[in-house]
């Protein structure tokens, strides 16, 4: 975790799993059996609220929101506000100018996300989303 993040009571962070073998008990084997561990990060600036869980080898990008009771099992865009089982994006905390100039003040130039990337994130997971919400309701 990386600094001026913070977590709630209840974090779950998973690294490693079991492969399940046909034929065998679980705890036949489950010692020698271990998936490879891969690490969880999280990103500057983020928020994780109570009881969130943090799947094997994700990472969660700088200024998300993950809100209670979340199982986080794929990577996390930055800025993002994700929530539920599975944790799902339903919206961002800055739109892709705010987060530029929320980055200058906070951020070298070298460390500040490229411009490109959020609106990339932001269309994808957000005006999208919106569009096809629009596509149900008739205006």
């Amino acid at each position: 975790m990386k600094k001026n993040s913070a977590a709630a009571e209840g974090l779950t962070v998973v690294t490693g799993s079991h492969n399940p073998v046909i034929g065998e008990f679980f705890l036949q084997k489950a010692a020698e059996d271990i998936q490879e561990a891969k690490d969880v990060i999280v990103e500057e600036d983020v928020w994780i609220a109570a009881n969130v869980t943090l799947l094997s080898g994700i990472t969660v990008g700088r200024g998300a929101i993950l809100g209670s009771g979340s199982i986080c099992r794929n990577s996390i865009p930055p800025y993002a506000i994700v929530i539920g089982n599975p944790a799902k994006i339903i919206g961002f905390k800055f739109t892709p100018e705010e987060v530029i100039t929320h980055e200058k003040k906070l951020y070298s130039e070298i460390e500040r996300i490229n411009i490109d990337l959020l609106i990339n994130n932001y269309n994808k997971y957000f005006i999208n989303k919106i569009n096809e919400i629009k596509s149900f309701v008739k205006l």
